[in-house]
């Protein structure tokens, strides 16, 4: 025996004893990690939910949950997140594959003359040969975890998706109906402007006002002109983003859209509950910590390279050769990979602890967003409500002063200045009652949205 060939057989038996003696830490354990929040969100939550993930149902809108179901059934993003749980469900189907013999069937048809004695002879052959790794060390047993976790957060991703398509749409949706609303009561009030420029331009015929006080009321006039483009604009601008959303045609939406329609209002209060199950719940958080499993699972399929790889194999292989008669041959053993230079496989190892270590940190992320997101939103609900009163009784207080200034100034008791002021005011404050109904509406959908288990997916705790 040489001595190269005694000394590889040493360095082989070496590296087995040391390998053997760490196959108890081959397997890396995987405990999900826990959310460390406070036991209640720092705003004051209201008290009823609908108890449902389908939270537009709130606003009882037919119109809105017709959008969204089209959005959830068409929209792109949506159609893209199904394609990558194909993709994932693919994968994980090929690495369940490594742990399944793999069997092969290799034939052949020969004709020739293979003695040179004159006599053609048809020979036929055919090889069936098995080759099985046996997951000795968990190499496969990490990748079927690893792929696992990955289809999870595929599922969840998709899930993440049909949850951002209902917001995006509820919120084109209460955007579209607030530039209408706003759109119908610049009109409004440009006809009132109107009537009081046609009024005042008669008093100036007999010589009761002055120059000035008739290009006040004209100037209030075209100031309510020029509010109406930015206001047209913006509706179109939803129903526009309504259209990609829902993957339709602006036109067919815009039609719809104009039978007319209030400004959405939730109908019920919206609920978070524990902080830790709403976080827990979340499906873009759910994702980070499926993301992090499969990282972990990664580590230990980095580790298991450094152990030596145990394969049987075998073939049969029968062979005709025609009137010269037939011969089989077989060969069936085990063979043994060991690794001596792991230069590469620590390499490996490191790029897949820093991979886990990346993952962690991603999912403490998703968890400080989502906390933030949550505790904004309330704050946010909480105090709409607020605003929308105190608009309301600003309107009625704007709408009585507009009919008080211009009954003293049609009897004389008063001058112009007070009729365009209030006019002016009477506007200013029913655009704002509108901005509060939309931005309660969309607080309503943000904080329904961060407080979410998902769309399809029923919240778990």
């Amino acid at each position: 025996m040489s001595h190269s060939l005694i000394l590889s057989r040493r360095l082989m038996l070496g590296s087995m004893a040391s390998t053997l003696a760490l196959a108890a830490c081959g397997q890396i354990a995987y405990d999900a990690p826990k959310a460390d929040v406070a036991d209640r969100f720092a705003a004051d939550s209201p008290a009823r939910r609908a108890g449902s993930n389908a939270w537009w149902g709130a606003f009882r809108d037919s119109q809105l949950d017709g959008l969204v179901a089209t959005g959830l059934a068409r929209n792109l993003d949506v159609l893209t997140a199904i394609q990558v749980i194909r993709e994932a469900q693919a994968n994980a189907r090929l690495v369940g594959a490594n742990d399944i013999p793999n069997a092969t069937l290799e034939g052949a048809l020969q004709r020739g003359d293979a003695q040179g004695t004159g006599t053609v002879v048809d020979q036929s052959s055919g090889t069936l040969g098995v080759s099985w790794l046996i997951d000795i060390f968990g190499a496969n047993r990490a990748a079927r975890r690893g792929a696992a976790a990955q289809l999870d957060a595929a599922y969840l991703s998709a899930e993440v998706a049909r949850l951002t398509v209902a917001s995006a749409v509820a919120q084109a949706y209460i955007d579209a109906r607030y530039y209408q609303e706003a759109v119908v009561l610049t009109r409004q009030s440009l006809e009132s402007r109107r009537r009081t420029l046609s009024l005042t331009r008669e008093q100036d015929v007999l010589g009761s006002v002055s120059r000035i006080e008739v290009l006040q009321a004209e100037q209030l006039v075209t100031q309510a002109e020029a509010q109406l483009p930015a206001l047209e604009l913006g509706y179109d601008q939803s129903v526009n983003r309504l259209a990609t959303l829902t993957a339709g045609r602006s036109g067919d939406l815009g039609a719809r859209l104009r039978r007319g329609g209030s400004q959405p209002r939730a109908r019920y209060r919206a609920s978070v509950g524990v902080p830790a199950d709403v976080i827990r719940a979340r499906p873009d958080v759910r994702v980070a910590e499926r993301q992090l499993a499969a990282a972990v699972a990664g580590v230990g399929e980095a580790q298991a390279a450094f152990y030596p790889k145990l394969t049987l194999s075998g073939n049969v292989t029968p062979i005709d050769l025609g009137s010269a008669g037939s011969m089989k041959t077989w060969a069936f053993g085990p063979q043994l990979s060991v690794p001596l230079f792991n230069a590469a496989n620590q390499a490996q190892l490191s790029a897949a602890q820093a991979k886990a270590e990346q993952a962690r940190l991603a999912w403490q992320s998703s968890v400080l967003n989502a906390v933030e997101e949550v505790e904004n939103a309330l704050a946010g609900y909480n105090r709409d409500s607020r605003a929308v009163a105190a608009q309301t009784r600003l309107v009625a207080n704007a709408a009585e002063s507009v009919d008080l200034a211009r009954t003293s100034y049609e009897l004389g008791e008063a001058g112009f200045f007070p009729v365009l002021d209030a006019e002016r005011t009477l506007l200013d404050a029913r655009q704002e009652l509108a901005n509060a109904v939309r931005q309660q509406a969309l607080n309503f959908v943000a904080l329904s949205v961060a407080s979410s288990g998902g769309v399809g997916i029923p919240a778990t705790n």
